[in-house]
């Protein structure tokens, strides 16, 4: 993607009032009174006798909408309008400034030459034409000064624009603290070192490529959060042992990439969404919380995280898919400070096999389990004898209080798994088991409904299920709840001297 040269705008043939009138759309009262306090027909609302810069911080504090508003009523508010600190300029202003772009919003600009803001936000993503980006890069270029702490800039999908690093390399990137940009390239060079301030770096589909990022990381010393989403051309991320404050990490859904190698110290937190791929945490004592969006992860989460994420606090994992016959087995890696477990399984699986999970976190206090597929159970179980039910010997979860099932069903190791839980965790405090799709629920509030159930012929199954292999196994120090479907919103129907729910 090349860069957009840049293009001489118009002359702005308005003054600052009118600009701000422009921007206090569906106002037009207000900004009449503006105008005529200019020519002496009308007057104006000055305020309490106050020193010049607490109005202008009470300004600063207004968004860019109400700040132009309040500039059309106070000669006060018009001076300070000139200098606002925020230029928030987001999808709904710039869309209905669009016939206006040239005039009214680079007039804002210009106010700002040598000025700059503080806070930047640009939403081009109405913009098609890359004629407009020609804009943008000026705009930039004028807002982005030593001062600016946060830019937000997001372009339209189908244009190609680059964001010019050379903004950030002459020194005006020095104290931005949050960085964010969407559908846009980002190419940086090796000379780009002006970014030691920055602890937000957010890309969503940028098209950006691993050694670019090592030049970003190279001046970003101080960052603490780094969010990674669709961004297409990274095969490798390396993140450098020099990020020692980096804390937060997410990477979601970028399709090329292979291997993540870790090397920062502190990281605490860390979501990945995305396919199984390689990847090396290195010295990762510090990280304490893991959300893993991945297929076939169940049984590598179980036998590999103990060992490469040793004091793990948090674990929650999503899988779409499992491979047949690769339910858990029994691993001697332990997660010794796991505490809390969520996993949310989208197929059939063998659910008694998560008594491995369970065992391998000796310290779990709250497990959550989420079924997130409306099929029919495999192991459907209703009339079985419960005599023939499996059972796993030899394990006991002694400090697990808190367990939760979302979207229970009448599936047989589900059963087995429940039963288990009950009859070897000493310490169980509280156990729900919810048969509906865990959606919105009305409360018993006439204006609302529940949502509609997937399979709601399976919830009553669930319900029955409940009742005959698990109430009778609930211990008395134990609190059960079930929830069942709401009989206000899921009528039960006769259907052929049959029943079913609507």
């Amino acid at each position: 993607m090349e860069r957009q040269p840049e293009q001489r705008l118009p002359e702005a043939q308005i003054d600052d009032g009118s600009a701000a009138s422009s921007l206090a759309i569906g106002n037009g009262s207000v900004c009449q009174q503006e105008d005529n306090s200019r020519d002496g027909t009308g007057g104006e609302y000055s305020g309490p006798e106050l020193p010049e810069d607490i109005w202008c911080h009470i300004h600063s504090l207004m968004t860019l909408r109400d700040a132009a508003r309040a500039a059309c009523l106070s000669r006060t508010f018009l001076r300070s309008w000139r200098c606002h600190p925020n230029l928030i300029l987001d999808h709904g202003i710039l869309f209905q400034l669009r016939h206006v772009l040239a005039s009214t919003v680079n007039h804002i600009f210009e106010n700002h030459s040598g000025i700059g803001v503080k806070t930047l936000k640009l939403d081009f993503s109405c913009y098609h034409e890359p004629k407009a980006y020609s804009y943008l890069h000026r705009w930039l270029r004028i807002a982005v000064t030593p001062g600016t702490e946060k830019l937000v800039v997001l372009s339209a999908s189908d244009v190609a624009f680059n964001f010019p690093c050379s903004i950030p390399s002459d020194g005006n990137g020095i104290t931005i603290q949050h960085l964010h940009l969407v559908d846009c390239g980002f190419h940086p060079t090796v000379s780009l070192v002006c970014m030691r301030s920055l602890t937000v770096l957010h890309f969503d589909r940028v098209a950006v490529t691993g050694d670019e990022l090592g030049y970003l990381f190279s001046s970003c010393v101080a960052l603490e959060q780094l969010k990674l989403r669709r961004c297409s051309k990274i095969t490798c991320l390396e993140i450098p042992f020099e990020l020692e404050r980096l804390s937060y990490l997410q990477v979601s859904v970028c399709h090329k990439l292979r291997m993540i190698k870790n090397e920062a110290p502190n990281i605490c937190s860390f979501d990945f969404l995305g396919d199984r791929i390689e990847i090396s945490l290195g010295d990762s004592l510090r990280l304490k919380n893991l959300d893993v969006l991945c297929n076939n992860v169940l049984r590598y989460a179980c036998e590999e995280f103990p060992s490469s994420a040793p004091n793990l606090e948090t674990l929650s994992i999503f899988s779409r898919h499992e491979v047949a016959n690769t339910a858990m087995a029994f691993t001697p890696s332990k997660f010794l400070h796991l505490k809390y477990l969520s996993i949310s399984i989208a197929v059939a699986y063998d659910y008694l096999s998560l008594v491995y999970f369970l065992d391998a976190a000796p310290s779990l206090e709250t497990f959550k389990l989420c079924v997130l597929t409306g099929l029919r159970p495999a192991d459907e179980l209703l009339l079985e004898d419960p005599s023939q039910l499996r059972q796993m010997s030899g394990y006991c979860h002694h400090k697990l209080q808190t367990v939760k099932i979302s979207r229970f069903c009448s599936s047989k190791s589900m059963v087995e798994l429940v039963s288990h839980i009950l009859e070897n965790s000493v310490s169980l405090e509280c156990l729900t088991l919810d048969t509906t799709d865990c959606s919105f629920r009305c409360s018993g509030d006439r204006s609302t409904r529940c949502s509609d159930l997937v399979r709601p012929w399976e919830a009553d199954k669930a319900v029955l299920v409940i009742e005959k292999y698990i109430k009778g196994k609930v211990p008395s120090t134990v609190k059960l709840d079930v929830v069942e479907p709401c009989n206000r919103c899921h009528v039960i129907l006769l259907d052929g001297g049959g029943w079913i729910r609507a």
